[in-house]
């Protein structure tokens, strides 16, 4: 539409036109000059309306991201009383072992030990005869 306007406006110039053709250039470029404002009207309100959707969807979208932040730090804390749950287990765990080793290393006769509960065992044989060593019980 303001290419239109140029071109009236342009074809013309200050040349000397008579009183019939200068008011169809003055009618020509007023309805020129209408419809651009016309123009330039819609596109101003179509602009507008692309803004206040914009402005909605930012709306929407900050609204949706701190619910979404929100949600995150709930998940951190989860994620972190889990991690401490856990800790806590393995720490127990590895006391419960721990105790165990040591219970189980107090228990365990040294050789010394070993050879006097043997020789014991040897002397209370309801049979009373010493011990055959290893060659003889093979042989017969």
């Amino acid at each position: 539409m303001i290419e239109n306007l140029r071109q009236v406006i342009t074809s013309r110039p200050q040349a000397q036109v008579s009183d019939g053709g200068s008011d169809e250039t003055i009618e020509s470029v007023a309805l020129a000059g209408v419809a651009a404002i016309q123009q330039l009207i819609a596109e101003r309100d179509n602009l507008r309306n692309c803004v206040s959707a914009q402005q909605r969807d930012l709306v929407a979208m900050n609204a949706a991201n701190e619910e979404l932040r929100r949600r995150l730090g709930l998940i951190r804390q989860h994620y972190l009383e889990l991690g401490r749950r856990v800790l806590a287990q393995l720490e127990q765990f590895d006391r419960v072992t721990r105790e165990a080793i040591e219970e189980n290393q107090a228990t365990i006769p040294t050789p010394q030990e070993e050879a006097n509960l043997i020789a014991l065992a040897h002397r209370l044989k309801p049979n009373n005869r010493p011990a055959k060593s290893a060659n003889e019980a093979m042989s017969f």
